[in-house]
């Protein structure tokens, strides 16, 4: 079995060091701390035109749940269909109020990037029944799952992970993510069954603020970034270890 690494990324240079360190591919953000929202068109371009790995988009138009206002899921559908255009992955999800799919929602994500593989995102984690949820999107025809397992870290709901894994067979991938890292990802995709993984890989640069900050609630914080070849290198190399690449 072989494992694929796919790595998230915020930045042309994270995207670049994935690609380089051997990752399979990358899924494009921003704001990582709360889990990640739509980027730029501008940056999804950028990265395009400087990786050859297959790249995958967020959309994801809010930090907070996933039941969507019809404004919230308007952008997601512009957005969707923007990024759709250029057939490439779509990462897209949201509940109803019940905590169960948002059928509808997916169904027009889909009909306005018909070229697009389609990846549910961590939004089944906060779903009511997810093994319920799971079959949801394998009517929808959905081609991806990315899950923790319903839990902050994959290693904590590798059980669940396995159990979607059995459910879904061959008419579904399911992508583990949440706190993996190269102590842990042989463990995880172990006892979980899955056959990919989904990691960032950012380390904060230490650096001195100087002049004004941009905002004024966080002066003094640096936020620049730079990618961490260290945990991407470590991740790959133990899937090899153990046979898994």
């Amino acid at each position: 079995m072989r494992v694929k690494v796919e790595v998230c990324v915020t930045s042309v240079h994270e995207a670049e060091a994935a690609e380089a360190c051997g990752a399979d591919g990358v899924e494009i953000c921003t704001w990582l701390a709360c889990g990640g929202i739509t980027p730029s068109n501008g940056l999804v371009d950028a990265v395009r035109s400087v990786v050859e790995i297959p790249v995958r988009v967020l959309v994801r138009p809010t930090p907070g749940g996933f039941v969507y206002t019809g404004a919230e899921a308007h952008a997601i559908l512009i957005d969707a269909e923007v990024f759709g255009g250029g057939a490439l992955g779509l990462v897209v999800g949201g509940l109803t109020q019940a905590g169960a799919p948002d059928v509808a929602l997916m169904r027009e994500a889909m009909r306005v990037a018909p070229e697009s593989e389609v990846t549910f995102h961590r939004a089944i984690d906060h779903a009511a029944e997810m093994l319920l949820a799971l079959d949801v999107c394998l009517d929808l025809g959905v081609h991806r799952v990315l899950s923790s397992g319903g839990e902050t870290l994959a290693l904590d709901g590798a059980r669940r992970l396995n159990a979607m894994v059995e459910r879904a067979g061959d008419r579904l991938l399911i992508a583990a993510a949440g706190g993996i890292n190269p102590d842990n990802v042989v463990e995880i995709v172990e006892r979980a069954g899955v056959r990919e993984v989904h990691f960032a890989a950012q380390l904060p640069v230490k650096s001195k603020v100087r002049g004004a900050a941009m905002s004024s609630g966080h002066a003094g914080v640096s936020f620049e970034t730079e990618p961490d070849r260290e945990k991407i290198d470590g991740v790959l190399n133990a899937l090899v270890k153990a046979g898994l690449r």
